[in-house]
């Protein structure tokens, strides 16, 4: 199967997911104990007021119906209007995605970085001194919990040593401690896949034919043995995406950003769920969208993928 037919196969298989995911989303507004205009609108809200806001969300029409005039409205770039700013929900994600996309992207480039470099190391010094300590440093770094990492960080170099500054985003050296937060929590997911793999492609024959024909160890690993492995560190990080995202609204929180985790947050314990349903869409639609780009990178470096999945 060629590189067009293995792309619309991959969109295809994505579209039921998508609906999936909107349905999910949608649901949650109905997934709520109790009645969600009433808990939107607050204990003292009047009969008029809840019968008002059930008219202008179309929640006094049947559920199926309610579902598929949300649908369109999110086809047509309408997510609501939200309850507490008054504001269209994608204008208040559209002024803080940048932060939160910054954020993440930043975490990702340490995690990804750090996790590929240490693992690497590990492997070609299998059974050292130095494997040992990546290892240790991996289950150190994923064994604490994000937001206490997030909070010694700024006691420590923000509070005490006085480096950064202790929140707000203020310029690049207020985003170091936090991207370094998410790179630490996320290497270790990166760096035991890269050396375990690292380690079985080392054994394989062409690399010990590589090495019999004088070609230089460095250029062996560079090329030979680290292209074989990139497959494997791709799903890991398209794996490892929703968990980033998550990682990012608690580290948003602790360091008083004002990206879309601060905004999620803020929007659930106002039961401003318009915005809270908007978010989890973006966010999931993004994983999503992600999981489908490593399916393509994965066919650009490895063909085989093409063939074989054009076989079942």
């Amino acid at each position: 199967m060629g590189k067009s037919g293995y792309v619309v196969r991959r969109l295809l298989r994505t579209i039921p997911i998508v609906i999936g995911v909107t349905l999910v989303t949608f649901l949650i507004l109905h997934f709520t104990p109790g009645d969600p205009v009433r808990i939107m609108l607050g204990p003292y809200a009047t009969q008029e007021n809840i019968a008002i806001l059930k008219e202008q969300y179309g929640l006094d029409h049947p559920l199926h119906i309610q579902y598929i005039t949300w649908l369109g409205n999110i086809l047509q770039g309408e997510f609501g209007t939200s309850i507490r700013y008054n504001r269209p929900v994608l204008e208040l994600v559209q002024d803080r995605v940048g932060i939160t996309l910054m954020l993440t992207l930043s975490g990702l480039f340490i995690s990804v970085t750090l996790g590929s470099v240490l693992g690497i190391f590990a492997a070609l010094r299998q059974n050292s001194w130095l494997d040992y300590l990546c290892t240790f440093q991996a289950m150190f770094w994923i064994s604490i919990p994000g937001f206490w990492l997030a909070i010694i960080f700024l006691y420590i170099f923000g509070l005490q040593l006085r480096w950064v500054p202790i929140g707000g985003l203020t310029g690049f050296s207020s985003v170091i401690l936090p991207a370094l937060v998410i790179g630490l929590q996320e290497e270790a997911w990166f760096a035991r896949p890269m050396r375990a793999e690292m380690l079985g492609v080392l054994n394989e024959g062409y690399i010990s034919a590589a090495r019999a024909k004088g070609v230089k160890y460095i250029r062996v690993v560079g090329i030979h043995a680290l292209r074989n492995v990139m497959i494997p560190m791709i799903t890991m990080l398209a794996l490892r995406l929703p968990w980033v995202i998550a990682g990012s609204v608690v580290v948003e929180v602790v360091f008083a950003w004002g990206g879309m985790g601060s905004l999620l947050v803020n929007s659930v314990l106002a039961r401003d769920f318009p915005v809270v349903q908007g978010i989890l869409l973006i966010i999931a639609i993004t994983v999503v969208l992600a999981n489908l780009l490593a399916d393509l990178v994965y066919s650009l470096i490895d063909p085989r993928i093409r063939v074989e999945g054009g076989k079942k």
